[in-house]
């Protein structure tokens, strides 16, 4: 099964540069995210972010922005919870990462696309100047104000105050908007970013309203898919572990790392038919076993 070649057009072999940025690193406790591991087993993985510099269109498109330096301006029960839980390392921020490339984030980056509004994937969108526009997934707006964010709810993990202007924020059409989205082989809905095929964002539901994932072309018939939290280790993305369903230990209801766990394992199914299937290159955004064999690739 192919995936369509992008329109080459302007000369250029190939339309889009894909880089990837340092944007800190998280120590997750793996009996959270897989069913079965050691209660104290702890991994350090990466939290990923991508530049995308498409040469016909001339424009910089970053797709995720990681985990903020100052990670005490998180919201109150956040930064509590990452103290006390899920420690966080941030040697380097997507912003030192870009003027390390010579890149201005306050005037070169046109778009940020986030995979989805969880803290380790929203850095600080503050920090981006004027021009930059913000996308996120059907649903995911009620993240970004109102009664479910901080501080209006004291208690959320999701930071009004991150977005400069919600007139930038850009919340994508619902899924079955078939004047936006298209079927793609086997994906149901995709969206043709650049109108040239080198880059579809595709609606990748389950883990959190609004979660999206990236596919890129990197050569003739070479693809890499972005698949931000689509899961979080790949051995459930090949079918040989199971996401880990645990008791919360405050309010001592079940609980797992996706939103909705049904709709999530249907699209880790999918994306595992992209990587088995059409011989594409999956890149989960905290899969370190993937960094430690492509620590030099995409820079």
């Amino acid at each position: 099964m192919a995936l369509p070649s992008p329109k080459v057009a302007g000369g250029f072999d190939k339309p889009v540069i894909l880089r990837r940025l340092e944007a800190g690193y998280l120590y997750l406790p793996m009996h959270l995210f897989v069913q079965g591991a050691p209660k104290d087993q702890i991994r350090r993985v990466p939290s990923m972010s991508w530049l995308i510099s498409h040469k016909p269109s001339n424009t910089n498109l970053v797709f995720d922005l990681g985990i903020r330096q100052d990670t005490h301006n998180y919201p109150p029960t956040l930064y509590e919870r990452m103290q006390r839980l899920v420690r966080a390392e941030v040697p380097q921020d997507v912003f030192g990462s870009l003027q390390a490339l010579n890149i201005n984030p306050h005037s070169d980056i046109d778009t940020i696309i986030f995979s989805h509004l969880h803290y380790d994937h929203t850095g600080d969108p503050s920090r981006f100047g004027p021009a930059t526009k913000f996308i996120i997934g059907p649903g995911a707006k009620r993240f970004v104000c109102g009664a479910e964010t901080y501080p209006e709810n004291a208690h959320s993990h999701y930071d009004s105050r991150g977005f400069p202007s919600l007139d930038r924020v850009i919340e994508l059409p619902n899924d079955k908007d078939r004047n936006y989205w298209a079927e793609l082989g086997p994906i149901s809905a995709a969206h043709d970013w650049f109108g040239d095929g080198s880059v579809y964002v595709v609606n990748a539901p389950g883990h959190l309203s609004g979660h999206l994932n990236l596919l890129v072309s990197v050569g003739r018939d070479e693809w890499v898919y972005l698949a931000g939290d689509t899961t979080h280790d790949c051995a459930i993305l090949t079918g040989t572990a199971q996401t880990a369903v645990y008791e919360d230990e405050q309010t001592g209801l079940a609980k797992c790392a996706h939103e909705n766990k049904p709709v999530a394992e249907e699209h880790i199914s999918l994306v595992r038919m992209l990587k088995e299937k059409c011989q594409v290159e999956v890149v989960l955004a905290h899969d370190s076993e993937w960094l430690a064999k492509n620590e030099s690739r995409f820079r």
